[in-house]
């Protein structure tokens, strides 16, 4: 990918902010317009290998010192605040999306390691999307898409003209897909070439995009559409090769792709179904042997072989997360003190969970088997 050039900021919109309710009818509200749930599908690179050689992680010392925090970054947040967690490739750094910025964290140090301030509002705050090599992070705005590089403390907008909704780089690098609003043509996937990043392809749907995915090898692109269907492009000849348009009202993210592309992770009447990209016919289906909520997310883990979904108890105001076994669609015990967090975000290669706690406002990290691994803490 070329290194990114300085660029003028582009002008402050000033639209009315979107706000997140502590009641549920509120946070299913947001979640069908916002998707505030960040689940990244794991890349097609080992995240584990060293980062020294070109990479950009916590450890490696390679974030521009520009961009370090003048102050002290906020590490409580309401229930209801509007935020979007992501994780980068070798999940070294948490990026915490807000509504005036993005804060980069090395959470297993507690240490905030870069602030990127909004020159455009980005309202709701949309989940950071890092490339590859972990170097660039990008979010959407209401006036394009802002992509840093962190190396150099650079930035520049992509697709200037667009609010865009949802990032996402292909795992390979050699794109970034932008979800836009409001495209004449009705065509909401716009793909642009990370070498020059001028626009490359313009792909239809049949809605408006409030999340991307890739899958692992690439072959596929999906987007979350607002008005809750799911629609699959083929990336090598950009045609459309599905539309799931069966699941229950709830966020533009509230699905997944495996890591083949040939089959989606989608939450309808209170289950999670396995279903093929093309036909829509139903594989596996994954029930909670208990009636505690309602599902409002849902997530792959390679890393573990499991399924993960969130849910809601609009009696309680509860959430927690249950989880089943890939293969067998068995639940699997995940312990009597589950945590309360709201949103949250899975890692790339799903061994890690991070969450808002609503008991504590802080964010925390953990394990898939929900053990707690660090906090972010002053």
């Amino acid at each position: 990918m070329r290194p990114l050039t300085p660029e003028e900021p582009s002008g402050v919109s000033r639209r009315r902010p979107l706000m997140r309710v502590a009641a549920l009818v509120g946070v299913l509200v947001l979640l069908a317009g916002a998707g505030v749930y960040s689940v990244v599908t794991a890349p097609s690179w080992d995240p584990t290998a060293d980062t020294a050689d070109g990479g950009c992680s916590a450890s490696g010392g390679s974030i521009s010192a520009s961009l370090a925090p003048t102050e002290a970054p906020r590490t409580t947040f309401a229930e209801d605040a509007p935020i979007a967690l992501s994780f980068s490739p070798d999940n070294s750094l948490l990026a915490v999306s807000q509504l005036d910025a993005v804060t980069l964290w090395d959470w297993r140090e507690s240490r905030a390691l870069a602030r990127i301030d909004h020159d455009s509002s980005a309202v709701p705050p949309t989940p950071v999307t890092f490339s590859p090599d972990g170097c660039l992070a990008a979010y959407g705005t209401q006036d394009g898409a802002v992509v840093m590089d962190l190396e150099t403390g650079r930035k520049r907008t992509v697709g200037a003209k667009d609010t865009v909704r949802a990032v996402a780089f292909s795992p390979d690098g050699s794109s970034l897909a932008l979800g836009v609003d409001g495209d004449p043509d009705g065509q909401f996937l716009h793909l642009h070439d990370t070498g020059s990043w001028k626009l490359e392809a313009r792909l239809p749907g049949s809605g408006v995009l409030g999340s991307i995915r890739y899958s692992l090898d690439g072959t596929v692109v999906a987007g979350g559409e607002d008005d809750g269907g799911i629609a699959v492009w083929n990336v090598l000849d950009r045609s459309l090769a599905g539309l799931i348009r069966d699941r229950s009202e709830v966020g533009a993210s509230a699905f997944d792709i495996l890591p083949d592309g040939s089959r989606l992770l989608v939450i309808r009447s209170g289950s999670v179904v396995l279903v093929d990209r093309e036909t829509g016919a139903v594989i596996r289906e994954f029930t909670p042997d208990d009636d505690g909520g309602i599902l409002v997310d849902v997530a792959y883990s390679a890393a573990s072989g499991r399924v993960f979904a969130a849910r809601l108890d609009p009696a309680t105001g509860r959430d927690d997360m249950v989880a089943w076994t890939y293969a067998s669609a068995t639940e699997v015990a995940l312990g009597p003190d589950l945590p309360h967090v709201f949103p949250m975000a899975l890692s790339w290669d799903g061994s890690r969970v991070a969450g808002l706690r609503k008991e504590s406002g802080d964010i925390a990290v953990y394990d898939t088997e929900l053990s707690l691994l660090d906090v972010i803490a002053p």
